[in-house]
């Protein structure tokens, strides 16, 4: 469990990148807005990795409690009820910060601020996201359904960022000739 905490936490830089890549499609990237949702979505990425290191702490303390004494366990469980709260602190606040800032960033496609289409509004990671909900719920109980549960973020960005440099690459090196993003 702790190697799969580090491999979250130590990572999700890598998402910066990711983030990068919706910026430039901004048609006027000095507007508020442009920076705006850009700098919520990386606010979204500096939280993830706390949100994923609590997983560990959590899950550690409960498996404590099957290696010690019973008289312990009053004091673990007051423990570990204290780490889930900050879990769903840590986590709930990266997960919101995530979903508001590709929901801006939805909403500006949505309003024509960006090179792209309007439909790509619906490709965001928030509208991604529910549609793997729908899936999720249809699959039979498995291991596989749990760790497509569990990976519903990265799968959702790993999506929308094919799709955008491959479908609109063109665009964006068409709409900005002066710079080279993808070169």
């Amino acid at each position: 469990m702790m190697f799969g905490a580090l491999i979250a936490a130590m990572t999700a830089v890598l998402f910066l990148p990711g983030v990068w890549v919706a910026y430039p499609f901004f048609k006027d990237k000095s507007k508020w807005y442009s920076w705006g949702a850009y700098y919520l979505l990386v606010l979204s990425v500096l939280l993830m990795p706390l949100g994923h290191a609590v997983f560990f702490f959590t899950g550690e303390i409960h498996k404590a409690i099957y290696h010690t004494d019973k008289s312990a366990h009053p004091y673990l469980l007051e423990t570990a009820s204290k780490f889930i709260q900050l879990h769903y602190i840590t986590w709930g606040t990266a997960v919101i910060v995530l979903l508001l800032g590709w929901l801006t960033f939805s909403i500006l496609v949505f309003l024509g601020k960006t090179i792209l289409p309007k439909w790509v509004g619906f490709i965001s990671q928030v509208f991604i996201t529910l549609y793997q909900i729908f899936i999720h719920l249809m699959l039979p109980s498995s291991d596989i359904k749990g760790y497509l549960g569990a990976a519903v973020f990265n799968i959702a960005y790993l999506i929308f960022f094919i799709i955008l440099f491959i479908r609109f690459k063109k665009k964006l090196i068409t709409a900005h000739p002066q710079i080279s993003y993808y070169d």
